[in-house]
């Protein structure tokens, strides 16, 4: 499991106990609910990336299977310049 964010855990801890109006005493559990959260957050990013990494793999094999080879990374098209307009 990766390092805890702090940061990210207090900033929500933080959040959580404006949105309750500010109460005395409740800084534990606001704590806890952060962290829970948190917690959450990674447990989705974490299985989000495998099931990426077991789509990826499923293409490979299904190109592979169809005869295509893939030999490089795909290439994004650039991004037009944007323009600024002066009025």
């Amino acid at each position: 499991m990766p390092e805890r964010d702090y940061d990210w855990i207090a900033r929500r801890a933080y959040s959580l106990w404006e949105e309750e109006g500010r109460p005395d005493g409740r800084d534990e559990a606001h704590w806890q609910t952060a962290l829970t959260d948190w917690e959450t957050l990674q447990a989705a990013a974490r299985q989000t990336t495998a099931k990426s990494g077991q789509r990826i793999a499923a293409a490979q094999t299904s190109a592979e299977n169809e005869g295509l080879v893939i030999t490089e990374e795909p290439v994004l098209p650039a991004k037009k310049a944007s323009r600024s307009r002066k009025g």
